[in-house]
């Protein structure tokens, strides 16, 4: 049965709401059920399901955890828009697009893109206008847009969109770009055109569409924080493999490689780091100061920081109210997280890229001088709303300085942005944690958990969260877990919280000490 003729009941779509905000904390309200709908007729066929009541059923067990995930990126495709992440495109436009295009004529071909996750074709029409509006002929663009869910490609290749969906388009754009049918908004033929639509499986081990070294940029946002780290590296290899040399790949805000071993290069352009597969010879545009990341080849050199500002007294960090110990993690300074590699001098409050400004707000939490790190935390958040690692750290400066509601608000403000964000949930917890509240930390543990399985920390949190709700049972046993990601890759959390452990083994260890203290009871 195709996935058009099913017939799904509302209260199938209840259900599936209910079990999406238990397990991930995903919040659907009845307006958002049409998009739960296309996410279901997407899925079931390949279930062999065509009963979406039992489908749901199915969701719930423990066995129907793994397609609980494959569900997600389909739940969430509504989450996108023309233009989205407006700093990236403006790098994009006035930076990387005008060098592909001037390689590309001199080559005597086309400049080719992929939106890998297109959703519902926001991104693909956005970088074809962006082409069209930087002096490009409509034939010296192709971009590919690709997406697992064949509804939202069906719907994309239509190329018609409500206004409200159109927010992110400037006037000119709209009178430039599409025409009024039937009440809607649909891109030109010559914009259509550009774009070809496909159904493609990111995480599928072979990619018979990609020939290598095809692609000059690659836009995949908001699309590998659904994957685990061993298919994020697998992906990785193969998006390098995809591009040219001096290729581009844009990622989501919440989607750092920095500690992953890829091939890659990280470039700051434009007051934003994107990734970039090296050109031959090692040579590099006069527009990017390059940062590497490490690769899976050579170690990663240890920071080189810029002499360290005049030094200020600290000042005295206040005591939260009803902070509780995370027992066995009070590690020494050595292991605990530290600030970002890019760190330079430092800049004058509130000036700088958003990369820099965040790591003078690290340099001042580092130092307990928390008043000033929560004015420029509260000014970065302002000034770059888009950006996840300024809502969440804001939301750590609230939580070090005791304010758990203003901590939380930053915390949602941050899933508002990023529905599915780990962090979001794993220091909503702490919160919770800080508050007193041990079922509401273990709920968003568990959430955490969930998006994200071989995650140490949280397997940790969530142990000394059951040790306090007197449940040494269910202590020892996630205790275990922590302990059994000891040789996992390590997960580079985006927000700064001091003293938390990014080593899965420093983790491991502490967990043992717990482990050995619950036994003497």
């Amino acid at each position: 049965m195709s996935g058009d003729a099913l017939t799904i009941e509302r209260s199938a779509l209840e259900q599936l709401a209910a079990l999406l905000l238990e397990r991930a904390g995903l919040k659907v309200t009845p307006d958002g059920y049409n998009g739960l709908r296309l996410a279901l007729q997407a899925r079931m066929p390949a279930t062999g399901l065509d009963d979406a009541g039992e489908y749901v059923r199915r969701l719930k067990q423990l066995a129907g955890e793994h397609e609980l995930r494959a569900l997600l990126p389909l739940v969430t495709v509504g989450k996108t828009e023309f233009f989205r992440d407006s700093r990236q495109f403006a790098a994009f436009e006035n930076e990387v697009f005008p060098e592909l295009l001037k390689f590309a004529r001199r080559e005597a071909r086309p400049v080719r893109a992929w939106s890998a996750g297109c959703a519902t074709g926001e991104e693909p029409y956005s970088i074809a206008m962006v082409g069209l509006d930087r002096g490009a002929l409509p034939n010296e663009v192709e971009c590919w847009a690709t997406d697992l869910n064949p509804v939202a490609v069906e719907n994309a290749a239509r190329g018609r969109f409500a206004i409200r969906r159109l927010l992110g388009v400037s006037e000119p754009r709209l009178a430039r770009f599409f025409n009024l049918v039937d009440g809607q908004y649909e891109v030109t033929p010559q914009l259509r055109d550009m774009v070809h639509f496909d159904g493609h499986n990111l995480a599928a081990p072979i990619w018979p569409q990609v020939k290598p070294q095809s692609k000059d940029l690659i836009f995949c946002r908001n699309v590998i924080i659904y994957f685990d780290q061993p298919t994020i590296l697998s992906v990785m290899d193969r998006f390098y493999d995809s591009l040219r040399p001096g290729g581009w790949l844009f990622l989501g805000y919440s989607e750092s490689l920095f500690r992953l071993p890829t091939r890659f290069e990280m470039i700051e352009v434009g007051g934003v780091f994107i990734y970039r597969r090296p050109v031959r010879g090692g040579t590099t545009s006069a527009m990017t100061t390059v940062v590497r990341a490490p690769t899976s080849s050579t170690p990663t050199p240890a920071p080189a920081l810029a002499p360290a500002p005049e030094p200020v007294k600290p000042v005295e960090r206040p005591t939260p109210k009803a902070l509780p110990l995370v027992v066995g993690l009070q590690i020494p300074r050595s292991t605990a997280s530290m600030p970002s590699p890019f760190l330079k001098a430092a800049q004058p409050p509130g000036t700088g890229t958003p990369v820099q400004r965040l790591d003078q707000i690290i340099v001042d939490i580092e130092r307990g001088d928390f008043p000033r790190a929560l004015r420029l935390a509260h000014a970065l958040a302002e000034d770059s709303p888009e950006d996840l690692a300024a809502r969440i750290t804001l939301g750590n400066v609230h939580a070090l300085m005791g304010n758990i509601d203003e901590a939380r608000e930053a915390y949602q403000a941050a899933l508002q942005r990023e529905p599915l964000s780990v962090e979001a949930r794993l220091y909503l917890g702490i919160a919770a944690m800080q508050a007193g509240e041990p079922e509401v930390a273990r709920q968003e543990f568990t959430r955490a958990l969930f998006l994200e399985p071989t995650l140490a920390l949280g397997h940790y949190l969530l142990a000394q969260v059951h040790e306090r709700r007197a449940d040494p049972e269910a202590a020892r046993r996630s205790y275990r877990n922590a302990i059994n990601q000891r040789k996992g890759p390590p997960h580079a959390l985006i927000g700064h919280f001091p003293d938390l452990p990014t080593s899965n083994e420093a983790i491991a260890q502490a967990a043992q000490y717990r482990l050995a203290a619950l036994s003497e009871r």
